[in-house]
């Protein structure tokens, strides 16, 4: 469909299957990593979601941290009902998480003038 979050979203919610199952899949696969570090670490004080769809889609987060329940990660739909750095879990969820704006050009333009300094 498209390599934009965004549209693989907007066609999901159009009932799109390929889109749904990307989806998914996409989800699953993050919550498996986490998972993995999670008990690898024995725990985490806190998941941060940065980047264009940890910053942009309350779906998204939503249905990953659905899958990390089990842990104690309560998420507060209302917190999370938004597109700027905040705190989205509720108050007494075992680990916090926020969401933490980017600024991915930037960081990219860094990199390079540090490799061409």
């Amino acid at each position: 469909i498209s390599s934009d979050g965004r549209d693989v979203e907007k066609a999901a919610d159009e009932g799109n299957e390929r889109a749904i199952l990307t989806q998914k899949m996409y989800v699953s696969r993050i919550v498996e990593t986490v998972s993995g570090y999670y008990g690898l670490m024995g725990g985490a004080d806190a998941i941060v979601f940065a980047g264009g769809i940890g910053e942009n889609s309350d779906i998204m987060r939503a249905d990953i941290l659905e899958g990390l329940e089990e842990y104690g990660i309560i998420l507060d739909k209302e917190r999370n009902n938004t597109r700027s750095e905040s705190l989205i879990s509720t108050d007494d969820s075992k680990v916090k998480v926020f969401i933490v704006e980017t600024d991915e050009e930037l960081m990219i333009a860094r990199d390079t003038y540090e490799l061409v300094k």
